[in-house]
């Protein structure tokens, strides 16, 4: 017993998550789950304007110019960044499901494509709102 012990304080103690080299899956995955949770929050928000604007006219015309301020475009774009990363990384995870991928090197270069692609969607879009 005093032998698995002194192999416990021997162990070297790294709290400090900052420091850690996570893989890149690992931090699709944290982005995905932070993607699902944003788009879960936004329901509210984006229900409310959509009854608003089916009110009048008047209150149509009001919520296009709240869709022009500035906070509201970048809540767009990390709106549609939430999308298109939940979007791609769920066919990422259904085609982990079927065994397709699953090699430690693809699945690294699949999570890679996922990142860079919801980036990408980003930037095309940001054109069209800003």
């Amino acid at each position: 017993m005093q032998n698995f012990n002194q192999r416990i304080n021997k162990r070297p103690k790294n709290l400090n998550l900052l420091s850690v080299k996570f893989p890149m899956s690992a931090i699709m995955s944290v982005g995905h789950r932070a993607a699902g949770i944003l788009l879960f929050l936004s329901i509210p928000y984006f229900l409310y304007l959509l009854q608003l604007s089916l009110n009048s006219e008047a209150d149509f015309v009001w919520v296009k110019e709240q869709l022009k301020s500035p906070i509201v475009k970048v809540y767009s774009l990390l709106m549609i960044w939430s999308l298109a990363h939940h979007f791609l990384a769920g066919i990422r995870y259904l085609l982990l499901d079927f065994d397709v991928g699953i090699e430690k090197h693809l699945a690294q270069k699949s999570a890679l494509i996922v990142m860079a692609a919801g980036f990408i969607i980003v930037i095309v879009f940001s054109f069209k709102i800003i």
